[in-house]
This record gives C-alpha cells, structure tokens and sequence, in this order.
C-alpha cells in the first residue's frame, strides 16, 4: 500500500490528482474575468501537478512553501499573503485572477539560465505533467529550454523558450485538440466475472488493456466475442502484458510503465504515463486511457460494495455536452459501460492517481 508521502512526491513528478475543492468567494468573483487565453482555477483540498507548480512560484515570489502537490491549509495561507500584497481578496483560493497576477510577471519570466531555481522547477513540473522527460532539477539547461520551445511549437506559439504569461496559461491549462479518429472501435465492456478464469479477481489491468484495444478498432489476441472474452484477457495478461501466475509483474496498480511497454508491444506507440490529469486530458482530446484508483469508490457506481482494493478502470470516451466520461469498469456488477462525472473519478483516483493514456 503506497504511503500518502509516497503519492505525493509521484504527483509532484507529474502524476498529478485532482480532488474535490470548496466554494469560495474568490472563486465566484474570478470565474466571472476571463484572463487570456485559458482560466485557471486552482482549488483548496485539490492535489495535482499544477498545485506543486503553483507552490513552487509562490516560494518564487518569497512565500515560502512546500511543493507537495497538496493544496492543504499552508499553501492556503500563502496564497492568501500573496492576495495580500496585490491587492486581492485574501480568501487563499488560487482563480483566475490571482494566478494572473503570479503569472504575468517578470518575476517569472524564466528563460535558459534563469537562477530562480523555484520558478524553473515550476516550469519543470508542469512539462512533467505534459509528458516531457526530465528531472525537476531547477537548472534551465538545454534540456529545460528546448523542451519549453517544443511545447510552444505545439501550441503554435512563438518558440522562443522564454516561459512568458501565454506559455505559463497554456502549460497549466493545455488547450484541448480535436479527435484525431483514436477511438474507431466500439465501446466495449469486458468484465472479469465470468470470465473463466480462476484468477480473474486480479485482472483489471489486462481486462482494461482488452477493452481499449476493442475501443481503438483493434483485435485483441484471442478475442473471438465479449462472451468468450477470458481468451483474450489471459493471452494480455500471460504474452503482452508478460504477468507471471502469481500476478505479480507488469500489469498491476503500481507497475504503469510495463503497461506502456504492452501498448508498444502490440503496436501502439501514443502510450504513456500521465497520471489523473494527463488521463482525462487525453480522453477529451480522442484518446483513450487506463486510470488507476480505488475499487470501493468505482463499486458504488455500479451497485456492489467492497472493500479498498486498487483498481484499473478503462476511460473510453467523453460527453462535452455532459461533462462525463464513459468507464469500462471490468468489476462491474451489471456488465454495463457508465457514465461517470469528473468529480467521481477524482474520488476514485484520489488513493492512486496512475493512468496509462492514448492519443
């Protein structure tokens, strides 16, 4: 069972969770403003990449405080000095327009060289998030540098490596992209009751990895009908996925990147790790992902009650016009795909936060 500081320096590196927050009066007075290009609201309660990133540049600015991804009542406080000192309401709810004000600045107008190593690791925390490798060092090198100028080329910005205001805005909050056509297949749930195998109860990994192959109009090895479908999930767990009897080995909560090395296996080289964020992320954008959490939330979901156990679910697709997301839960008690809201997978992801994404 992974430790909560265990969970905390992985969000940090950029397998960011997003909890639940509460309503405040800034954040009601800020929704109303809409800074340019991208409203960014970050909110107490919350653990992610861009509350560590946040965290970094409050320390930046002198307000010194702990990166741990979590938005607890320090960072609040902080956040509130911060309102403080330019004139905002000092309620500690980092919305647009306080994270306007961190954000258009020369203070943090980081570029190769930059010496601020608080601020650069912000900038290295959130190109984490956003599936560029690398250490959160604080030394703007090379690397640093020609990655920021990568991510702005794909943002069809200038390229000119300095993280000013615009790039800030749109590496805490990437602009959607339409489908590119990922998601050709149909929407499948393949659950491990009755499957047929006698160690179904640990296959949520390779029953997941079945129902993504099925969504992105691939045929999985073995797969002859969802009634047959223990075939299918054996041949992932034993041959793609290459878990050995005792479940142990790459497949499981814990072990993404063997994952990812399964997705390359069969082809597919759009996969990486990506954490809660990157997860949802690549599910708006057409993809599809696998998201890691906690079984006894996702149960509740579909009529069973269980204990904490974790979980791989499979996120196959997205309603703009709702909000929701499409789950494959192989768990699930009546054998039917669910349409869950943002807010219930951050509570299911809450005690893991890993994905493996698509797109």
């Amino acid at each position: 069972m992974p430790t909560r500081r265990t969970l905390l320096r992985t969000i940090a590196a950029g397998a960011g969770v997003t909890a639940l927050g509460v309503v405040g009066s800034q954040a009601f007075a800020e929704t109303a403003s809409s800074p340019s290009p991208r409203d960014i609201d970050l909110k107490p309660g919350s653990t992610s990449s861009n509350v560590a990133a946040m965290q970094y540049l409050l320390t930046a600015y002198g307000y010194k405080t702990s990166a741990d991804g979590y938005y607890g009542p320090v960072t609040e406080e902080s956040v509130a000095k911060f309102q403080g000192a330019r004139g905002l309401v000092k309620d500690g709810w980092a919305g647009p327009l306080t994270m306007e004000k961190m954000l258009d600045s020369d203070k943090v107008a980081a570029a190769e060289g930059w010496g601020n190593g608080s601020t650069v690791r912000a900038v290295q925390t959130l190109l984490v998030k956003l599936g560029y490798k690398m250490a959160v060092d604080g030394d703007f090198g090379p690397l640093t540098s020609s990655s920021v100028k990568k991510y702005q080329s794909a943002c069809k910005l200038t390229a000119s490596g300095t993280v000013n205001y615009t790039t800030w805005t749109h590496m805490f909050s990437p602009p959607e992209k339409p489908g590119d056509g990922l998601r050709k297949g149909p929407a499948v749930l393949v659950a491990q009751s009755g499957s047929g195998l006698s160690t179904w109860a640990y296959d949520c990994g390779p029953a997941a990895f079945v129902a993504l192959q099925l969504r992105m109009g691939r045929k999985p090895g073995k797969w002859t009908d969802v009634a047959h479908r223990g075939g299918a999930i054996d041949y992932a767990r034993r041959t793609v996925l290459r878990m050995t009897n005792d479940t142990r080995g790459t497949g499981q909560i814990g072990d993404e990147a063997g994952v990812v090395d399964g997705f390359e296996r069969i082809g597919v080289d759009r996969a990486r790790t990506g954490g809660f964020d990157g997860a949802l992320s690549a599910v708006r954008a057409g993809g599809v992902s696998m998201l890691g959490g906690d079984l006894s939330v996702c149960a509740k979901w579909n009529g069973r009650s269980t204990g904490y156990t974790l979980h791989w679910i499979a996120l196959l697709d997205y309603s703009s016009a709702s909000g929701e997301y499409q789950v494959a839960d192989s768990s699930s008690k009546y054998n039917k795909l669910v349409w869950v809201t943002h807010s219930q997978l951050a509570s299911f992801a809450s005690a893991w936060g890993a994905s493996v994404c698509i797109k």
